[in-house]
């Protein structure tokens, strides 16, 4: 009752907020910029997380253990990149899309490339492969048939989603941000107090807090964990539509700001909700023919009746929060980077909101048939996300990065590292990294992906000393300066002190970094202490 009484409060709420201000491109795709930083940090990791975490993190801790935190903790520098580089541009520069940073900067034909490989990987890897996990988990629970699983949640996130674009989408975000960290903290603690707290859980089981593992691993290799960063970490977080558009939509670049550090620090708590609870499931129910129902599991087994109707809602919130934010930046896509420009380039925005619901409403449709089929096949849901990702991840990074940063980055080297990165990601996976004989132990999507990002830094390098400089004019006010790590001159008397980014975002980095030199003092000097006792 509570998880069906929470589904239907989600939709009237999302309806609630969306029945006014949504009838101008700007109300329906960046919110009317009005949203304060708390419901932007909230949006950011509710559209981050997802049953991707509930369950395929999970599982993979189950399996393997504390090493994929690695995917959370790491984000303390993306965002930190975001925070710092790209942000203050993207609200300066009054831009709606991702892609239209790439036309400003380069030409249209990377917007179109970028858009159209984006839509790609967020029907099949953000929101299909996201839709398939949920059924998993519902499965798992309460024994639903996918099929009706699936049908059921795209339904509930199109709703209100269709018809309010990015405000309903932002708000119901916060509320499900709320839900999901209550939830996960009841399976967390529950967990926790089942096998008698985290040290004797670190005690019982310290190979599964290791995250550092030979660079030769072939899912988690130490090299590849710490540098993904580099390429997916920057792709992800600092030119990933549905994380930025939230802080497009805010009502001041401090807002921007400040959400984009709560949602660091939040970041850094998310393993405990999530890793932690897989690693308690191996220590409780080892054997699981299936590491993705490591969280299921535990709800059934751990936590009563009354309490698991939070904890569902509060799984339902991850994956309804996602896929309503991939579903929301899709159309967003759909419609400002290929439908104006290339069909309608002077629609009126009635026209743009109409054709940004209709959209939405065919990409939920594929994303269901593709999730259908995804569910008659085997598939470990958090691998098989990352692998997905890491196709276009290391290009995009490096266009991105040397666009805001290097005056020199020609047109001609960006289109270039575009149309090289994809095929040559392919030639590595298929040929190289199984052929070659010194490339054969290294076999991993992220170095693999680490060693495209730096191929394409080099090629972006090459082509652009080859190539015309870009003319002053265009380069002048994108490419990053000093003025960026300020304020805007109207905002800075106000936010001065305890309210500073500054003196917060250094928090967010103490914080990130006294938590890894615990699990690194535990991995090499901790476990041997241990064994002593």
């Amino acid at each position: 009752m509570i998880f069906v009484v929470y589904l239907l409060m989600n939709v009237v709420v999302g309806f609630w907020i969306a029945r006014r201000g949504t009838s101008d491109a700007k109300g329906y795709f960046l919110a009317g910029e009005q949203l304060p930083w708390y419901a932007i940090g909230g949006s950011i990791i509710a559209a981050n997380i997802s049953t991707e975490h509930f369950i395929g993190m999970t599982g993979a801790a189950y399996s393997v253990g504390f090493v994929v935190a690695q995917w959370e903790w790491g984000n303390w520098f993306t965002l930190s990149v975001l925070l710092w580089v790209f942000l203050p541009y993207y609200l300066r520069g009054g831009i709606y899309t991702m892609p239209e940073f790439l036309e400003r900067r380069f030409n249209r034909t990377c917007r179109y490339i970028f858009a159209v490989a984006s839509l790609i990987l967020w029907i099949v890897a953000q929101m299909a492969v996201v839709v398939l996990a949920g059924a998993k988990a519902l499965q798992g629970m309460f024994g639903l048939s996918p099929l009706w699983t699936i049908l059921g949640l795209a339904v509930l996130a199109g709703s209100y989603t269709i018809y309010g674009g990015l405000k309903a989408v932002a708000w119901t975000d916060f509320i499900q941000f709320l839900t999901l960290t209550i939830g996960g903290a009841i399976v967390a603690v529950a967990g926790i107090h089942r096998v008698g707290g985290v040290v004797a859980l670190m005690h019982a089981e310290p190979q599964k807090f290791r995250i550092i593992y030979p660079a030769t691993d072939p899912n988690y290799p130490w090299f590849g964990v710490f540098t993904l960063f580099l390429s997916i970490g920057i792709w992800y977080n600092c030119t990933n539509q549905f994380i930025v558009q939230r802080c497009l939509g805010a009502r001041s670049e401090w807002d921007a700001r400040m959400g984009v550090i709560f949602a660091g620090l939040m970041k850094l708590a998310i393993p405990f909700l999530v890793v932690i609870p897989g690693i308690v499931a191996y220590r409780l129910f080892p054997g699981l023919q299936d590491p993705d129902q490591a969280y299921p599991v535990l709800v059934r087994e751990l936590v009563p009746s009354g309490l698991a109707g939070v904890v569902i809602a509060g799984v339902a919130s991850a994956l309804l929060s996602h896929l309503s934010s991939v579903l929301n930046s899709s159309s967003t896509v759909f419609t400002m980077d290929l439908y104006r420009p290339l069909l309608k380039p002077n629609a009126s925005d009635r026209h743009l909101v109409r054709v940004g619901a209709w959209s939405s409403f065919g990409i939920l449709l594929i994303t269901v048939v593709i999730a259908i089929w995804l569910a008659h096949g085997q598939h470990g849901v958090f691998y098989l996300i990352q692998d997905v990702g890491a196709w276009i991840a290391a290009p995009i990074s490096v266009v991105f990065l040397l666009g805001v940063l290097w005056k020199r980055a020609t047109s001609i080297a960006a289109t270039t590292v575009l149309l090289f990165g994809f095929p040559y990601t392919a030639f590595l996976q298929f040929f190289a990294f199984q052929k070659i004989g010194f490339l054969k132990p290294y076999d991993n999507f992220l170095n693999r992906t680490f060693l495209v990002w730096v191929t394409c830094l080099v090629v972006m390098a090459v082509v652009s000393l080859c190539t015309p400089a870009p003319p002053a004019e265009v380069v002048d006010g994108i490419v990053w300066n000093r003025s960026f790590l300020r304020l805007p001159v109207a905002e800075r008397a106000l936010n001065r002190g305890i309210r500073s980014p500054l003196l917060w975002w250094s928090v967010l980095v103490l914080c990130a970094f006294g938590l890894y030199s615990y699990v690194i003092w535990f991995q090499f000097f901790g476990q041997k202490m241990l064994s002593g006792i």
